[in-house]
């Protein structure tokens, strides 16, 4: 993963505006491995055969190789052109991310400090990457959060997470509706999610896969109806998370709208890195919506903003 951490953190920095356009020289990634871990790697092609190795057994594409010079020794890497499968997603803006992961979480166990220890809080964890990370990060506290949890997610990223030996099941139970696998989004689908509508939760928390203006749009057929029902008719408070990325000048083309950031109670987003740098084309359409919104946390790392009620 570090070779992906290093990637968002330079894209952030660039003019560049898609992450499919940036490579890193091999040569600038050992110096970040030396900088991060006080490796000293002196060989570029034991480098490379290490992130082969990690694709290999992710079982996706994830990098492609161009070479620099013409020497024969010097490469860059950059992303495999396209990423379809949730295996490969889960690898695309990583560091914005968790930013955004950290701030769910820090906004979900504020509530449950001031919650009685036995009172269960209610999670519902949409599908995406995003949530995919929300879940780890939930996992990881599990030992130490004071609350207590019962996650009710078709995220089978999540799944893995929130079901790992590493958690404590006494602070969290997972609960799953039936449905078939959508391999695009790693999700259980289906017509219906009678599991979700009879439950009042505390928060639900999705992401999307596009934003046009204010509607919410998403790739896969299969997910549209429950993604649909979820911000439709489940209860509790909705946070939309967002890398910005999803901001688009046109929408998915043969896809109707699920639904609008209006339907939202809370929008979670990274804050901007490198402020001094031009604003990239996703962030100036997100300055669009700024009338939606009201700052509530403006940290280091993320905004939780409040979506404006009429």
């Amino acid at each position: 993963m570090n070779f992906f951490f290093f990637l968002s953190e330079e894209f952030e920095r660039s003019s560049t505006e898609s992450m499919w356009d940036i490579t890193i020289s091999i040569d600038l990634f050992k110096d970040y491995l030396q900088e991060q871990f006080h490796a000293e790697y002196t060989s570029s092609k034991w480098v490379y055969t290490q992130l082969k190795r990690y694709e290999d057994e992710v079982g996706v594409k994830l990098f492609r190789k161009e070479p620099l010079g013409t020497d024969g020794r010097s490469f860059a890497l950059g992303l495999h052109y396209p990423f379809v499968h949730f295996s490969q997603k889960q690898h695309l803006y990583v560091n914005q991310k968790i930013r955004v992961a950290n701030g769910v979480y820090e906004m979900i166990r504020h509530s449950a400090i001031n919650r009685k220890r036995d009172d269960l809080m209610r999670l519902l964890l949409g599908a995406g990457s995003t949530i995919y990370h929300l879940a780890a990060i939930i996992a990881e506290k599990s030992w130490t959060d004071q609350g207590r949890y019962a996650i009710y997610t078709h995220n089978l990223g999540a799944l893995q997470q929130l079901l790992s030996p590493r958690v404590n099941f006494r602070n969290i139970e997972v609960f799953t509706p039936q449905g078939h696998v959508d391999p695009s989004t790693y999700a259980i689908v289906g017509p219906s999610t009678p599991l979700f509508e009879e439950v009042s939760f505390d928060f639900v928390v999705q992401g999307t896969s596009c934003v046009h203006k204010t509607d919410l749009y998403i790739e896969s057929q299969e997910e549209w109806p429950r993604k649909r029902t979820i911000l439709k008719d489940c209860t509790g408070e909705k946070i939309l998370v967002l890398t910005k990325h999803e901001f688009a000048d046109e929408p998915i083309p043969s896809i109707e709208s699920y639904g609008s950031i209006a339907d939202y109670d809370w929008v979670v987003v990274p804050k901007r890195k490198a402020p001094d740098l031009p604003k990239k084309r996703y962030d100036i359409l997100f300055d669009e919506c700024a009338s939606l919104f009201t700052p509530e946390i403006l940290s280091w790392n993320y905004e939780i903003l409040r979506v404006n009620k009429p």
